[in-house]
């Protein structure tokens, strides 16, 4: 059986891996020296948070099911990427009537740093801007290349947050 030490710093790795992930994917970077300054920041920010809030386990996934979800999350997100990009990159070759305009996304009950990371994975995809994003409320503001369907947007991002990020993000 595992030590409450062991389990916090599998915790502590997990979350330095998801934030190392998140920062690679921004930079769209698999370079060496950004791997490495990834890492860096990454353990700089969860040993900053530990001094804040201790580390324990997270209730909500066993770890290793969390750390199976990674490649799901990376790679949906770059696909997610690569499909926004297409349809910026039709929208500004004026190929694709669009109506650009705000969309309001409930966010399903979760905790706050799964409302950020969804924000974040959002935010990264050319076609979609994160106004606000109100966790009181339950609510993600956006604004998006193409509104004419509320409904579908709506749609589209929930399933990208059911089928991407909830088993590494709960």
């Amino acid at each position: 059986m595992k030590g409450r030490s062991d389990v916090t710093r599998t915790s502590a790795l997990m979350r330095v891996v998801a934030l190392t992930a998140i920062y690679l994917l921004v930079l769209t970077s698999l370079h060496p020296g950004d791997i490495l300054t990834g890492v860096v920041l990454s353990g700089i920010f969860v040993a900053a948070a530990r001094r804040i809030r201790p580390l324990g386990p997270s209730p909500a996934a066993p770890w290793f099911r969390r750390l199976v979800g990674v490649p799901a999350l990376v790679g949906g997100t770059l696909v997610d990427v690569a499909v926004s990009t297409w349809r910026t990159a039709l929208w500004c070759l004026n190929l694709r009537r669009t109506r650009p305009g705000l969309v309001t996304v409930p966010i399903p009950a979760c905790g706050a740093p799964s409302a950020a990371a969804w924000g974040v994975r959002v935010g990264i995809t050319p076609d979609t801007v994160v106004v606000d994003l109100d966790e009181e409320r339950g609510r993600m503001l956006l604004h998006v290349i193409d509104a004419r369907d509320p409904d579908a947007v709506r749609a589209e991002q929930l399933r990208s947050y059911e089928r991407r990020q909830r088993r590494v993000f709960p």
